[in-house]
């Protein structure tokens, strides 16, 4: 075998592996993505998003992104939906949700790329939206506190 062809043998084992995205369930919190092999590169993300308004308030939301509708959404109290995508390579990736409840509306990031690096990133970043005294909030789950407590206001 010549040398390049030996090159192209290895580039493509790798692209393989890449591309198969080996996955693997964890245990204590179903539904809990991790990609144990390719941390460093860009493995799927679900995205998980609960009503926590209280009150027994129905949450309507709306998500999408440049190149993806996920279609309007209605959770009844304490339900949770979730979608799954995989980011862009370039790191370009952005869903943007619109929430509404009882005459209020606002919109939120739900994943921007930009944001979820570092000690920020999440493989499943599980969302609680709160009615709060001044519109309400959101916050993600952070796994090394366990708790919900990266919070964020509206973007509007």
């Amino acid at each position: 075998m010549k040398k390049w062809q030996v090159y192209v043998v290895v580039i493509s084992l790798f692209v393989h592996l890449v591309a198969s995205q080996v996955e693997t369930i964890t245990e204590g919190r179903t539904g809990e993505i991790t990609n144990k092999l390719f941390d460093g590169i860009r493995g799927k993300r679900t995205v998980e998003i609960i009503n926590k308004l209280g009150g027994g308030l129905t949450l309507t939301l709306h998500c999408k992104s440049k190149d993806d509708d996920l279609g309007v959404q209605t959770l009844a109290p304490d339900s949770r939906w979730s979608f799954k995508f995989t980011p862009a390579f370039f790191g370009t990736t952005r869903f943007s949700c619109n929430f509404k409840w009882g005459g209020e509306s606002h919109s939120f990031d739900i994943y921007d790329d930009n944001r979820e690096v570092g000690d920020k990133q999440c493989y499943l970043c599980s969302w609680n939206i709160y009615n709060g005294s001044q519109g309400g909030f959101t916050c993600r789950f952070q796994e090394s506190t366990g708790r919900y407590d990266i919070c964020y206001v509206w973007n509007e």
